[in-house]
């Protein structure tokens, strides 16, 4: 965080800043980060199924669905 940004919070702001650090911008990072890991786990784009494997409705066996 620049100066410039602590000079548009109040002094205790400053103050707190100082003595604990920016949670505020630690926590924004962390959670930026989480976004990250969560759209990484939950992207399956890279998974392909070959058209034609198994008809409609069939569900495969060898694979796990948690929605049935």
């Amino acid at each position: 965080m620049n100066t410039a940004e602590i000079s548009d919070h109040p002094p205790i702001y400053e103050r707190l800043v100082r003595e604990r650090g920016d949670v505020l911008a630690e926590a924004r990072k962390a959670a930026e980060h989480t976004q990250h890991q969560a759209r990484q786990a939950l992207d399956w784009s890279g998974l392909r199924r070959s058209h034609g494997e198994r008809s409609h409705g069939e569900r495969d066996e060898r694979t796990f669905s948690a929605f049935g």
